[in-house]
Order: structure tokens, then sequence, then C-alpha cells
């Protein structure tokens, strides 16, 4: 079945994960001869990153479930470029789509985060009634959707992370992000990179630098990404630094696009998260640069990494044992270097990014054919 033209819509104001993979998404579609657009409000941090960047973003105002201004664009949209099928991604968005898909459009539904709808028949209706098919970005969440929500899980798909493997790969060179901030080429560099909001545990991440450091002095950390609305985490982050007087040795980069040069420069990817984490993107990322990863055992995240054989999982909330597992890959460079090797093992075998859009390109076949 032919699938030539695909909206995303997606309501969310700040900038992480869930907008990224969906970018990407369409990114890769007009890339593979299809035709994809993204419906965006026009304050969001996706419509500002999007039009800078030159995607295929279009301002469409989602204030609220039932904006009559969003929802006439939306539907005009859709006649004018003939839409083959609608993929929504947030609650917003998701309940202006739902008058199309009682019209007859093909409407896609993806759950990106872990955190549980509320049982009640009114919180899953969107989910039961408002789309022809879910997609679940990993394999808990579904469980969730059907256990919880009751959702008839032949309508429900798993659809976990992808990684562009020609975008990161272990060929990078990461020396120009070393140079820029003065690391030295032989200091174990560490990082996180995620958006700073409470539940990404960068003050953990932090309790571990700090442990680590009085041992192991000559390491690096850095945290990439920056905060979102009032950037209280980001504020409490950078004032706890200057405390410590270690501004030399743990750095904060801000916002980047260069992920995969960042990447390339790490030894070490640290995801600290403490809640709501689906598969996470940055251990694909990681995966396929070859870097050694410790995460957190919350949410998706152990749908990836098996400990001890590709990465190493600790519990989440702890900085201590975050920084047990960084000693540990510091002080055993072998075993470093054979779990990154597994991790880019894992990532060419079953975590590419087309593998991720034909998984896609699947559902909306499905859906189509009901």
């Amino acid at each position: 079945m032919t699938i030539v033209n695909i909206l995303h819509t997606e309501c969310g104001l700040n900038w992480g994960g869930q907008e990224y993979r969906t970018l990407i998404e369409a990114t890769w579609l007009n890339a593979h001869g299809h035709h994809a657009w993204i419906a965006c409000d026009p304050r969001s941090e996706f419509f500002r990153r999007g039009h800078e960047r030159g995607s295929p973003v279009v301002a469409i105002p989602m204030r609220t479930n039932v904006d009559v201004t969003g929802l006439s664009m939306i539907w005009k949209f859709c006649r004018a470029e003939k839409m083959d099928v609608i993929h929504t991604h947030g609650p917003k968005d998701s309940w202006m789509c739902l008058p199309l898909h009682l019209a007859g459009y093909t409407v896609v539904r993806s759950r990106h985060i872990t955190v549980p709808i509320k049982p009640r028949f009114a919180h899953s209706l969107i989910y039961r009634h408002g789309c022809r098919r879910v997609i679940a970005t990993a394999q808990i969440i579904r469980d969730t959707l059907v256990n919880v929500n009751r959702l008839d899980p032949a309508r429900v798909d798993v659809v976990g992370e992808g990684v562009d493997l020609q975008e990161y790969h272990p060929g990078i060179d990461g020396h120009p992000f070393r140079t820029e901030f003065n690391i030295p080429p032989d200091a174990p560099l560490v990082g996180i990179v995620a958006m700073m909001r409470g539940d990404k545990g960068h003050h953990f991440f932090l309790d571990a630098a700090l442990e680590v450091l009085k041992t192991h002095p000559h390491t690096r950390f850095v945290l990439v990404g920056e905060g979102i609305g009032g950037r209280r985490v980001e504020h409490e982050c950078r004032a706890r630094i200057e405390t410590a007087n270690e501004q030399k040795r743990i750095i904060m980069t801000g916002y980047r696009w260069d992920i995969p040069q960042v990447m390339a420069a790490l030894d070490m990817v640290v995801v600290a998260s403490i809640e709501v984490e689906a598969q996470s993107r940055i251990v694909p990322q990681a995966f396929a640069s070859q870097c050694a990863v410790v995460a957190t055992r919350v949410g998706g995240i152990p749908e990836l990494i098996i400990d001890g054989q590709n990465g190493s999982l600790v519990a989440p909330g702890d900085g201590s044992a975050i920084a047990t597992a960084i000693k540990r890959f510091i002080d055993d460079t072998e075993l470093r270097d054979r779990l990154a090797h597994a991790g880019l093992e894992t990532a060419r075998s079953r975590l590419s990014l087309d593998r991720m859009m034909e998984e896609t390109l699947e559902v909306y076949r499905r859906a189509l054919s009901l």
C-alpha cells in the first residue's frame, strides 16, 4: 500500500526527546520518497528550531483541546495536501484531530512517556476512539496501555527508539569538542546529554561527579543541554558547580546540535533519569558511537541495556551508585571497551533508524487497511 503524505502533529511548547524524534521521523520520510509535515504551535520551541533549520514545520495554534482556529487550519491543510496519515504525538493535538478521525482520516497516535494515563474511561478515550492504531515507544508503555487502560492489544504496536547509523558511528572525530572546552585528550570524559529538568536526574549526576573527582581528579564531566521554562534545574546545577569551584572539571555546555561530535568525544554517557523515561534516544546514540553507557534502571531503558553485557544499570536516585559504575569503567578500560563494542553491535543489529521507520510505515499500512 502506497503511503505518500503524512502529517505529524505535536502540541508541546518545549523541546525534548519527543519533539526530536518527531522531527527525525518527518526528515526520514521526506528523504525516502514521502511528503511529511509537522504541525506545531507557533509559540513552541519546536516551531522555532524547526523553522531555523528549514524543517517542514507548519504553524497551527494548539492552545486548547478544542482550538477551533487550529482545527480549521489542520482540516484545510489535510484536504489541500490529500493527507494519507495523520500521526499525533501530544494530548491537545490528538483531541484536535478527533473530528478528522471521525470523518474518516487515518489517524495514528503515539505514546512517548511512561507516566500511566489515568484508568478512567474519559482519560483513555482518545486512545480508544480517536485513532485507528496506537504506537508505544517502549514495551513498558504498551503493557500499561493494555493492562491498565484496557486498550485492545491488537491495536497497540511497539516502535522503539532508533539511531541514524550514518550520523552516529565510531569514526567521528571528537577532538574538536574536547579542544573547545580545554579537556585534555587523555582525560576520562563523562557526559549527561539531556534537557535540564528534574526527572532527568542532573543533581544525582553532580553527586556522582563530585564523588568521582575525590579519587579520580583527572576525570572531566560535561552537562550537555539546557533548562526549560524558568530553567530552575539549570540554575541550580550552575550554582552548585560554582560553589564547589569545579567549573574547569565540570562543564555546562548549553544546548548543542552537534551531538554526534559530543558522543565521539565522550568515554562514558550517563542517563540518570529518575522517572518518565521510555527507551531514551541517548542510549542508541551512545551505542552507535561506541560509547560506554551508565544508566538508571527505569522505564524502558532495561529494554535496551542488559547490565554487564552492553552497559551498566544502576538504581535511580543514587549518585553513589552512578559514581561506582563510572569509577569501575575508568579503572577497567578493558571492561569499558568490551561493553561499548557490545553496545555498537546492539545498535547495528536492532536499533537503526531505518528499522524504526520501516516499522512505523508498517503501522501506517495496518491503520490504512482498517
